[in-house]
């Protein structure tokens, strides 16, 4: 009775909200509620797990697993919750349903108001946990991220399908990648699911495949059964294995190597993380605390610690420096098959066969968010730049969930279950692959859109008549294309030969304009020369008329002879020829004058009249050549595609070649 009546009172309070400030406190609401399902199992007597419950400052403690609830108002993040809603294992109370769905309403409200003891508690001020992501470009290269240009395309291994897929690695800035077959690694475009190549792996089956952080060398581990186990890094650029480190006595499950490519971590079924130098090959520590096959290893993206996680649910953090241990967290049950860094390196999640994904806080060291992701169990998890996971399991699916651990969507089911998962560089496809050796790459968006990219590619001389074929196929596509664009071209050829034309006759009549004008300016500039001239002969002619005169009288006075009178009038007549040539080259200059400025103007409004058709003409050529844009844009991504095949097939006859 006393419990109703708590409950009652604390859900009339929350529930019709008639005092926002009311407290949910241990005191007073959540003792009575551990009290009914809990205290049998855990109280100061009995701690079961080393937990009990019957205390504040006990529960406080936590048990032998650590803290189970925290008081900055983080409910996911909390042990206990995520044990009482049943969103991980053990579930509590063992055996039973839930506790009543307002009892759990109660807990929730009391872990988001801060785990007050009691009335006179004051909650802490919340505080962001580490699922407060920031996305990282940490990594980046400065310049166009690496991708295959020389690597060859001969396949070792032709099959008609793949054995169960491995190992699928995508780089982290680049449409790029790589996904294990037998005795080989192939590599796609993710974007367009093109085969670039084909690195031989000739130890055996790479069981990882990881790409460096800024994505310019591929690092794979693995090897043969029993027999041998090594970690290859190939140049991505070249497809030139420029390392091999370790000789173990059994594959490699996992590899993964450093920020400074310094360092390489692998383990296996030899239960020993190794750590080796990655320029020499020798062994820097070798770390013994796993009991059973080592399935996951994975340096943290700045380099600092090392996560390994092993088939008996061993997890463990490394100092990656030292090789000391750093944390050792067991809240999975059963096998720890992948492990996997959000950019920040704040943040790991990893994935188990007892169906949960685990987000851990390293700083805190303790679990964020613990989500059931697949029935039967998690075979692969993997974060993208924003923090997003990708999950595969053994119920045959892939899935996506947000920073915070909330599902997203589901991928089309397999047939089989689905063995790993990578994402790619800009989040928008994802490529897994399951037991039957089938790999797809699907959009993130739209899961239903999906391409196959085989583990075992067809052999060069297959692919060679598939590229002849698809060479032909496109040229069919290209040609009517370019018969339009040739069209097209022609036509904005022949709609600029008519404004050629026209502003010929545009310019020509404007130069006659100009040369009318020229010979005007130098009429006038004539007239001012002859203007000074007549000046200067009619007072010339003056004095001569005044000689004749003077010569004339003297002459009827018989104080001189006819000559002298001869000789004066000769010279008068002389100037006055001259004077009247003058005059005459003048009336001919204003003449011209006039002549060229009427002769100017009319070529002017000639040239004024034509260029009244080159608005239309020109209108004409803007169409026209926006229809050859048009036209070219249709055929440049047609043609660009030709010339990728054309290009593809050369690479496939070489390989050819180099076989031979």
């Amino acid at each position: 009775m006393f419990v109703s009546c708590v409950l009652f009172i604390g859900l009339s309070v929350i529930g019709f909200g008639q005092d926002k400030e009311a407290k949910i406190t241990y005191e007073e609401h959540i003792k009575p509620v551990f009290r009914q399902h809990c205290f049998s199992c855990h109280n100061q007597g009995e701690k079961k797990g080393g937990l009990a419950l019957d205390s504040y400052l006990a529960l406080i403690e936590g048990g032998g697993s650590g803290e189970i609830v925290y008081d900055d108002g983080d409910v996911s993040g909390s042990r206990l919750w995520q044990l009482v809603n049943h969103d991980d294992t053990p579930i509590m109370p063992p055996n039973q349903d839930k506790i009543p769905a307002e009892q759990l309403a109660l807990v929730q409200q009391w872990i988001e108001g801060g785990v007050l003891e009691n009335s006179g508690s004051k909650a802490k001020e919340k505080k962001k946990n580490a699922l407060a992501f920031v996305a990282s470009t940490g990594g980046k290269p400065e310049g166009p991220a690496a991708m295959p240009e020389s690597i060859s395309q001969r396949v070792p291994v032709v099959t008609e399908r793949a054995s169960a897929i491995t190992a699928i690695g995508t780089s982290s800035w680049a449409p790029l990648v790589a996904i294990a077959g037998q005795n080989q690694i192939s590599l796609y475009n993710t974007d367009t699911a093109e085969l670039l190549g084909v690195l031989p792996f000739e130890e055996g089956i790479a069981q990882s495949l990881r790409f460096s952080r800024d994505g310019s060398f591929l690092i794979a581990g693995g090897g043969t059964h029993a027999l041998q186990g090594i970690v290859a890094i190939f140049d991505v650029k070249t497809g030139e294995r420029v390392a091999t480190v370790g000789d173990e006595l059994d594959v490699v499950f996992d590899a993964d190597i450093n920020a400074s490519m310094t360092r390489v971590a692998l383990g296996g079924p030899q239960k020993m993380l190794r750590v080796y130098d990655a320029t020499n090959g020798e062994l820097v520590f070798d770390l013994k605390k796993h009991t059973d096959w080592i399935y996951a290893v994975a340096y943290s993206p700045d380099g600092v610690l090392i996560a390994s996680g092993d088939r008996s649910a061993g997890l463990c953090l490394w100092e990656a420096d030292t090789g000391r241990l750093y944390m050792d967290l067991n809240e999975h049950k059963d096998s720890i098959n992948a492990v996997a860094w959000r950019d920040d390196s704040n943040v790991f999640a990893s994935a188990s066969d007892d169906g949960t994904v685990k987000i851990w806080d390293i700083n805190q060291g303790n679990v964020i968010k613990s989500f059931n992701a697949h029935g039967g169990g998690v075979t692969d998890v993997t974060f993208d730049h924003d923090g997003r996971l990708i999950t595969a399991g053994k119920d045959n699916r892939v899935k996506l969930w947000d920073p915070s651990g909330n599902h997203i969507r589901d991928f089309e089911p397999n047939a089989e279950v689905v063995l790993e998962a990578a994402i790619s560089y800009d989040g928008k496809r994802v490529v897994y692959g399951d037991w039957t050796g089938q790999v797809l790459c699907a959009l993130t968006d739209n899961p239903a859109t999906r391409q196959p990219l085989p583990a075992n590619p067809p052999s060069v001389e297959q692919r060679i008549k598939d590229t002849d074929a698809r060479i032909a196929q496109v040229q069919a596509e290209l040609e009517p294309v370019k018969l339009a664009m040739d069209a097209a071209t022609n036509a904005v050829e022949a709609a600029q030969k008519p404004i050629d034309e026209l502003n010929a006759k545009i310019a020509a009549a404007k130069a006659e304009s100009d040369k009318a004008t020229v010979a005007g300016e130098s009429a006038k500039k004539r007239i001012a020369e002859l203007d000074t001239q007549l000046s200067t002969l009619t007072d010339s002619s003056r004095d001569k008329h005044d000689a004749v005169i003077a010569a004339r009288f003297k002459a009827k006075e018989g104080a001189t002879n006819a000559e002298v009178v001869a000789t004066s009038e000769q010279l008068l007549a002389d100037e006055l020829n001259q004077l009247a040539n003058l005059r005459r080259e003048r009336i001919a200059s204003e003449a011209a004058i006039k002549t060229n400025a009427q002769l100017s103007e009319a070529k002017l409004a000639e040239a004024s009249k034509l260029a009244e058709g080159l608005p239309a003409l020109a209108e004409a050529l803007t169409k026209a050549q926006n229809a050859a844009n048009q036209a070219k844009q249709a055929y440049e991504p047609i043609a660009a595609r030709l010339r990728s095949w054309q290009a593809k097939r050369s690479q496939l006859s070489e390989a050819i070649q180099d076989v031979n």
